[in-house]
């Protein structure tokens, strides 16, 4: 590609489709407005539209583009993803550059060279747009004015569907780039004071996440962190005078607050936590506060986190949430602009979530709302002690007014903008932004077997890919996926034949998905109920109440019957569900799981996560207790309970021997929190949802 060798600064202009993309100033416009590309980016388009309609391979990329070198997955789809930012277009949607799974990509928009440039000496690279500007000319000579009517009819056309695409767009948020680098920015923090963003970053997921800024006046970008140790959060105090962060060391979660200036972070103070696995939130009113999250102090069974006001001078707790739930408890909080309320989020049991406003002033909840989500960030609206914002990680934007206790949903938000950090006007929220390809379903090998493995599957889909199964005989598997508009539960074949089962709401989450003894029915959870889905009619049935918190379900041995437990008070009440005639019976109190296998051995979890082998004589023997409850999955095969762990940023699988009582563990993946599998009816390979890059960036969102 002698272009490439040069510069472009012998290759013309071309419109693509509606967009001039100048080569030589590496602008690609639209009307008034321009996005300027990287070399890599510019290189990569003109390579595709030399081959305008062809698919391009990733070979013939790593060729051309990259001069040979080879580059992952990952990087190739950052270079599309900018192309795609400057040219408009929607990867689900596309108008420009379509991806063709295990093939390619091709560009489909229409080329025509502008301002076509005398190439002394060398002929033009792009041959067969030439080829078509002859045949046009010729066209024109022996057509004349039905061209040019035609010409004008085009014209017409095209400006009603920009006009039609502009009436559209006027009732979806305007999306502003905050940051925009080649991997994934997350947990902003912003303070006007400096125009500066905090975030954290990492290029790719073998790199551990670092702490950058970026300056928003100058531009300017500069990594905070230096040490290999993972970042998870940063924020600024109210004033911008400190940044509390934590991070990932060989000894634990450690926290601490520096000064913050333009030139970086100075005199950082590590705070002695004396209470296990706290985290800071949030700064208090003054410089001295945080609100930190940590295990509460009350004497129960349960665990739960509370909030708690950590003075760092004087190095000390007082708790302020005193939460008695069977979930995780609390885990944000946000003081509101006038020090007077602190805004709280539980977890009241697997996806149950409260929002919960504590007077300061009173000493009490004032309010307590159920959020119909998950929601993870909180943030207070703009110079505003009454209203505040609550997101989730699902796309879900929420105004909720204290005063009226109502909670109203933003119209036209979506899944891929999520986790507002800063408010900066009405409807007007720092966000961050990702495209909803990140995770595949694939195959890894069983760490525990020795078998000799000469092929693993992966199942790349442009959607994002949850809770994978395999069919009885490994033949086929089950899947949820999503994308910014709905959700899916599908099957795929071993010849790569997919089948929509079940279409949903693409905010809603579909968990825990078992097949039946016959195959022929699945059961899971959407959301908070149990779903019954039959493959052959797709008929798709809840058997649990909206109202009812309910636990993992299992088949009976039969298939006849569901096991699941359902929460009365803080005890678990495991019942048995009846397909036939959908009577369910209660069966014991204190048990959270039930699992019949077909060979006859039936196991069961208590309430304290202690796992119980059933004797044939209908005793117990108790096996062994779950450390990490949080997520808890595990399966039974052969002589071997498996179960996963996430400790720190690395996931293991565990074992334990029915026989012996051994207990092994291996390391499945490093820097990730993925720890949903499948195993093989043969044991020697396992199905993961593995998590891609999320190339994200944060984004200023204004909704009209």
């Amino acid at each position: 590609m002698e272009e490439l060798k040069s510069g472009f600064t012998s290759a013309p202009n071309y419109m693509v489709a509606d967009k001039k993309v100048c080569f030589q100033s590496g602008e690609v416009s639209f009307g008034e407005q321009s996005i300027k590309l990287e070399p890599l980016p510019l290189a990569f388009l003109y390579f595709l539209i030399q081959h305008a309609g062809e698919v391009v391979s990733r070979q013939a990329l790593l060729e051309n583009v990259w001069g040979n070198r080879q580059v992952s997955d990952d990087a190739i789809r950052r270079v599309v993803k900018k192309i795609r930012v400057a040219l408009g277009d929607d990867a689900k949607e596309p108008t420009y550059i379509k991806t063709i799974p295990m093939q390619g990509y091709v560009l489909i928009a229409p080329v025509q060279v502008v301002g076509e440039r005398k190439n002394k000496g060398r002929s033009n690279p792009l041959s067969f747009v030439a080829h078509r500007l002859k045949w046009q000319h010729f066209l024109l000579l022996q057509l004349g004015l039905l061209i040019l009517f035609a010409c004008g009819a085009y014209l017409y056309t095209l400006q009603s569907q920009r006009a039609d695409r502009l009436m559209v767009q006027d009732t979806k948020p305007r999306i502003e780039l905050l940051t925009q680098m080649s991997g994934s920015e997350i947990n902003g923090s912003y303070h006007p004071k400096h125009n500066t963003i905090l975030f954290i970053y990492r290029e790719n997921n073998d790199s551990p996440f670092a702490l950058y800024r970026k300056n928003l006046t100058t531009g300017s970008v500069h990594r905070l962190s230096f040490d290999s140790n993972s970042y998870f959060l940063a924020f600024f105090s109210d004033d911008g005078e400190y940044v509390a962060y934590s991070k990932d060391t060989p000894s634990g979660m450690q926290s601490f607050v520096a000064k913050y200036d333009e030139v970086g972070l100075h005199d950082a103070k590590l705070l002695n936590f004396n209470l296990a696995y706290a985290y800071p939130l949030s700064f208090g009113e003054d410089n001295d506060t945080l609100y930190v999250s940590a295990p509460s102090s009350g004497h129960n069974s349960l665990k739960q986190n509370a909030i708690y006001s950590y003075s760092i001078s004087q190095n000390q707790f007082q708790q302020v949430t005193f939460p008695f739930v069977k979930g995780r408890g609390d885990y944000a909080a946000k003081l509101s602009p006038d020090g007077r309320y602190l805004a709280v989020l539980r977890n009241m049991s697997e996806r149950r979530y409260h929002l919960l406003i504590h007077d300061l002033n009173q000493q009490n909840i004032i309010t307590e709302v159920n959020l119909s989500f998950f929601a993870s960030n909180l943030v207070w609206l703009k110079k505003s002690s009454q209203h505040l914002v609550i997101t989730s990680f699902k796309g879900d934007v929420y105004y909720f007014d204290t005063k009226t206790e109502q909670l109203t949903e933003q119209a036209h938000s979506s899944p891929g903008l999520n986790d507002a950090f800063y408010s900066c006007g009405k409807k007007c929220l720092f966000m961050r932004q990702h495209h909803m390809n990140y995770k595949d379903n694939l195959e890894i090998k069983n760490p525990f077997s020795s078998a000799d493995i000469t092929s693993l599957a992966h199942f790349p889909d442009p959607n994002a890919d949850f809770n994978p199964i395999y069919g009885h005989q490994g033949e086929r598997i089950y899947f949820t996926s999503k994308n910014t508009e709905h959700a899916y539960i599908k099957s795929l074949d071993k010849n790569g034949q997919e089948q929509i089962l079940h279409t949903f709401n693409a905010r809603h989450i579909v968990t825990r998905m078992s097949l039946n003894p016959e195959g022929t029915k699945l059961i899971g959870k959407i959301e908070e109920r149990i779903f019954v889905l039959d493959i052959a009619s797709k008929q798709f049935t809840r058997i649990s109440l909206a109202e009812e918190q309910v636990g993992i379900p299992h088949w009976s041995q039969t298939g006849q019957s569901i096991y699941y437990a359902r929460l009365e008070g803080v005890e678990d009440v495991l019942y048995r569900y009846d397909l036939a005639t959908g009577k369910k019976v209660r069966i014991e109190s204190g048990l959270t799981e039930r699992k019949e296998l077909a060979n006859g051995m039936s196991f069961v979890t208590d309430s304290d996560y202690r796992l119980w082998l059933e004797t044939k004589d209908g005793n117990r023997k108790e096996l062994l207790q779950f450390e990490q409850f949080d997520f808890l999955n595990w399966r039974v095969q052969g002589n071997y309970v498996y179960w996963t762990e996430a400790v720190k940023l690395n996931v293991y699988l565990n074992r334990y021997a029915l026989d012996t009582g051994k207990f092994e563990q291996k390391l499945l993946f490093e820097n990730s929190w993925d720890t949903e599998f499948s195993l093989h009816p043969s044991g020697d390979k396992i199905l993961v949802s593995h998590s891609l890059l999320a190339d994200s960036d944060l984004v200023k969102v204004t909704w009209p």
